[in-house]
């Protein structure tokens, strides 16, 4: 039973990596994945045994990495994108005040 929690919680998170990979997400949006995934590892941490927390850790470790790159990915993606936006908004506001 536990080893199937776990490749149902682990896949889970694999797709929801998968996703944030290809998206840009601002500072308080990762945070609130962060806390969604510690909610979700703590949830089935509660419900196994300290032995088999104790097989399973590497693989925890290993998707908690996952994600953390992931949201960094994302949040990079989305300060660019915005940086752009910044840009092009007052590079068009000094041009006015240069033309003057």
């Amino acid at each position: 039973m536990p080893k199937d929690t776990f490749e149902n919680f682990k896949g889970n998170w694999e797709s929801q990596i998968a996703k944030i990979e290809k998206e840009a997400i601002d500072d308080h949006g990762t945070s609130l994945i962060r806390l969604q995934f510690e909610r979700d590892k703590l949830f089935y941490q509660v419900g196994i045994t300290e032995r088999e927390l104790t097989q399973v850790r590497p693989e925890l470790n290993l998707l908690e990495s996952n994600l953390e790159t992931a949201l960094q990915i994302a949040r990079s993606r989305f300060k660019l994108q915005h940086r752009g936006i910044l840009a092009k908004a007052f590079g068009g506001i000094l041009d006015k005040f240069a033309k003057k």
